[in-house]
């Protein structure tokens, strides 16, 4: 390791991050469950919704690119130390929304925050494995679901007892600061020194099937985050705070199952667990759309949830893998194309379910299960033939 980068030592680094793992999950979480409190408090409609959507998808779009370009310039260092606070600050802005238009522009700012967040703490995950010699995505993907379960289960607490969307969204803004300043000095940098000029590289054939996998598998993550509670509240009749504790259930069998990728790494191929994924969120999501009981829509959603998890660790590790593009590129293009998913899936639910309701329109996640359950039939052997170990640091 070149002696000028000054890393720090023990455990210390892998902490940090998965500190900054937990915050970008917590925050992600609060938004996705005061989601339906925000429809409710400006009266939205499914139509109006979308639109918030897109503006978080818009946001985002511009940020990921420029995020990544300054990564390859000045390393993800200093990147995720900025965009941390970033982050906070457009959480705050949130809680001040007071009308529509403001909604509009403040959902932008997160979505753009969250882009710059995402890409940044992926980017010094590596430098971290670099670091240590080992993998540790499975483990911090684990970390960003507990703060995604965190953030939820928080939110449904507070809005249970008559929490109000400005209270709500400041205090978890605070807490993830505070949580930020502390992480950020405890980074590592890269082992080998950014390059200027850097620039996205498109994946070639083998990574861009990958990357299709990735789009549709993240596509049914993020329409799950934004619509799962409505759903619930406006189809099914249940109370703000039950349909947060619905979409906690999720995110507890998510968080769980993606603990456990590494012991089902060392008995399956990437293959079968990317196979079983996309199943899971078509059986999943079809027990969610077809019962009219909240209790079995729940279970629905433990399904679902159990097959998103594994997705992003399983390709991510194949990414790494790659040696015609090089880890770093294909990572980089994999990140990219699979984050349009993301954002995508939200607004695409929102505009088909203004043309033939939302409970049609969410059947659009059980086809990208079927998707992701198809996709490794259409990979070459190479890119994720070996077992890939989605977490093998322990805390």
């Amino acid at each position: 390791m070149s002696g000028d980068l000054r890393l720090p030592k023990g455990m210390w680094p892998r902490r940090a991050l998965a500190t900054l793992y937990v915050v970008d999950g917590l925050g992600f979480g609060a938004w996705a469950a005061h989601v339906p409190a925000f429809k409710q408090f400006l009266r939205l409609d499914n139509g109006s919704l979308t639109l918030v959507l897109v503006s978080v998808v818009a946001g985002s779009l511009v940020a990921t690119p420029l995020t990544g370009h300054c990564i390859a310039r000045f390393g993800s260092r200093p990147v995720v130390r900025t965009v941390a606070i970033a982050y906070c600050l457009a959480l705050a802005l949130l809680a001040q929304t007071s009308s529509f238009a403001a909604l509009i522009v403040f959902a932008c700012l997160f979505g753009a925050s969250k882009g710059g967040f995402d890409v940044s703490v992926n980017a010094q995950a590596f430098a971290v494995e670099q670091h240590y010699g080992r993998s540790s995505m499975g483990f911090l993907q684990g970390c960003w679901s507990i703060g995604s379960l965190l953030g939820a289960g928080a939110a449904g607490l507070m809005l249970h007892h008559q929490g109000t969307l400005r209270f709500d969204l400041s205090l978890t803004a605070v807490v993830l600061a505070i949580c930020s300043i502390a992480a950020s000095p405890l980074l590592v940098g890269e082992q080998t020194l950014p390059q200027q000029g850097a620039k996205f590289v498109w994946p070639d054939a083998a990574m861009l099937k990958l990357a299709v996998i990735a789009f549709f598998g993240l596509l049914a993550e993020g329409a799950i985050a934004d619509w799962a509670s409505v759903y619930l509240h406006s189809n099914l009749g249940a109370t703000l705070s039950l349909a947060a504790a619905g979409y906690t259930a999720y995110a507890v069998s998510m968080t769980a199952t993606r603990f456990s990728g590494d012991w089902l790494a060392r008995r399956l191929s990437a293959q079968r667990i990317l196979q079983a994924s996309g199943l899971l969120i078509a059986i999943g999501m079809s027990c969610t759309l077809l019962s009219h009981s909240f209790v079995l829509a729940a279970v629905g959603l433990m399904f679902t949830g159990a097959g998103i998890a594994n997705i992003v660790p399983v390709i991510l590790s194949a990414a790494g893998r790659d040696t015609r593009m090089g880890p770093g590129p294909a990572i980089s293009a994999i990140s990219t194309v699979g984050y349009c998913g993301l954002l995508t899936g939200p607004p695409v639910i929102g505009s088909l379910a203004v043309l033939v309701g939302l409970r049609v329109a969410m059947g659009v996640i059980a086809l990208a299960g079927i998707v992701v359950a198809a996709g490794p039939m259409f990979l070459s052997r190479e890119p994720v033939s070996q077992p890939v170990k989605a977490s093998s640091v322990a805390a």
